[in-house]
């Protein structure tokens, strides 16, 4: 049904970008973050030279490489290299490398109100903690303003005006709203639910700026060390002259893509999708860059010619990307075939086990509980999901079911999105896929 129609894909898109990172740059594929300094000052032996004071006479360069799953540990890690050479003072300046990506650091068309939240958090060549801080704010009664609280010691700054109301009254003209600034400012205003005994309300607030984010971490990490420096500067060019002295590696680039899929997770999507980009064009990736590098990569190793699909992200935030069910379950037929060679099914979701497909109430219970195994795709008014059925024959079938445009009543609309019901669609969802099941399309036959 409207298998040709051009639709939003929403986060079924992670399977184009976890599809083209394991065809292009292959399962064991790492993100290495390094830290380096001037040629000069590393010995024959390749050991840091440090005077007697430990002054280290020249720059350090911190070289991102866009890994979304490197912390502030990490980091701590990676600067306990400068610690083990009795580094006390950097008479120069730390220069942080971010030229592998380029251009915007969000996507085209992303929601201006989904900015501030972390599931927006910006896919750029320092990343650190997922560009995203968790917070609390503090209710202190009905009609007091709230307190706002980082989780932990984190270099940005929130001010709250928030104030306390009913758990009745929350939500309709009533809601929570975070404003974010440059230099990772955050300003939470609107209403908060007094929940118990003022009960905390989970923030997870998105950097708005995530080179003065690397920077702020780097200053507050070697102070932590005690290691004094002149400057921080960021280069947005590559640099020459320098010696890597420390690194870190990331997972292999499978566990890094199984991880996207089941979690859904937008910043590792965006960041995997960065990097087919830089690695295929040697260049710096920027959005256009990389999504013409996802569709080369489908081209030359799948044989799957996108055409008039329009990709502007890795991660399917965008409302602008339009992809055809028939082109989708083209991939995934792609994938079924050669599933022995890529190795690709094992790291998508299965219904009543894992990931996004854990609790999604259409395939959890029996005979689809255990027998799906896909990627779910979520919009406002979108609902996708697309994968393989294990069928009552034990037969995988690719299938694509994209639910596009859906609309209710305000009531329904407002106990679905408050989380009070399951959407209604996916009663009719579970129908379509339990027909799969018993191997049968419009009740016949395959």
């Amino acid at each position: 049904k409207n298998i040709d129609t051009y639709m939003h894909p929403a986060s079924t898109l992670k399977v184009i970008t976890g599809l083209a990172a394991i065809l292009y740059l292959g399962h064991d594929y790492k993100f290495k973050t390094n830290l380096e300094v001037s040629a000069r000052q590393v010995s024959s032996q390749g050991n840091i030279k440090v005077d007697n004071n430990g002054v280290l006479q020249g720059n350090v360069l911190i070289k991102f490489d866009g890994d979304p799953s490197f912390t502030t540990q990490s980091y701590r890690t990676l600067i306990n290299t400068l610690v083990s050479a009795k580094v006390k003072k950097i008479a120069g300046d730390v220069i942080i490398d971010v030229s592998k990506f380029a251009g915007m650091s969000k996507g085209e068309g992303w929601s201006w109100n989904d900015l501030p939240i972390c599931f927006t958090s910006p896919a750029s060549t320092a990343i650190i903690n997922r560009n995203c801080v968790f917070a609390q704010l503090q209710p202190n009664g009905i009609g007091e303003v709230a307190t706002a609280k980082l989780n932990a010691a984190s270099p940005i700054s929130i001010q709250s005006d928030a104030i306390g109301v009913k758990q009745s009254n929350y939500g309709g003209n009533c809601e929570l709203e975070a404003n974010l600034y440059m230099k990772n400012q955050y300003h939470i205003t609107g209403c908060v639910p007094v929940i118990g005994k003022n009960q905390p309300w989970p923030l997870s607030l998105s950097i708005s700026d995530p080179d003065q984010w690397a920077v702020d971490w780097t200053n507050q990490l070697l102070k932590e060390k005690g290691i004094s420096v002149y400057s921080i500067k960021i280069a947005r060019s590559p640099q020459e002259g320098y010696t890597t002295v420390g690194s870190i590696e990331s997972k292999p680039m499978s566990e890094l893509v199984k991880y996207m899929l089941y979690r859904s997770n937008n910043l590792y999507a965006d960041a995997i999708a960065k990097t087919v980009g830089a690695e295929f064009y040697k260049l710096p990736a920027t959005y256009p860059r990389t999504t013409r590098a996802l569709r080369a990569v489908l081209l030359k190793y799948a044989n799957i010619n996108l055409g008039n699909t329009y990709i502007v992200d890795g991660n399917g935030l965008s409302p602008h990307n339009l992809v055809t069910p028939h082109k989708m379950l083209e991939i995934l037929e792609f994938i079924n075939l050669n599933d022995d060679k890529i190795g690709f099914i094992k790291l998508l979701p299965v219904a009543d086990e894992s990931g996004t497909l854990h609790w999604r109430a259409s395939t959890k219970n029996p005979p689809l509980g255990k027998n799906v195994t896909a990627k779910t795709g979520s919009l406002q008014n979108v609902s996708n999901l697309m994968g393989f059925m294990r069928t009552k024959s034990g037969t995988r079938v690719p299938f694509v079911f994209y639910t596009n445009s859906l609309s209710y009543d305000q009531k329904t609309r407002d106990l679905v999105k408050y989380h009070k019901i399951a959407s209604p669609h996916l009663g009719y969802e579970r129908y379509v896929l339990e027909q799969i099941y018993d191997e049968k399309v419009m009740g016949r036959d395959f």
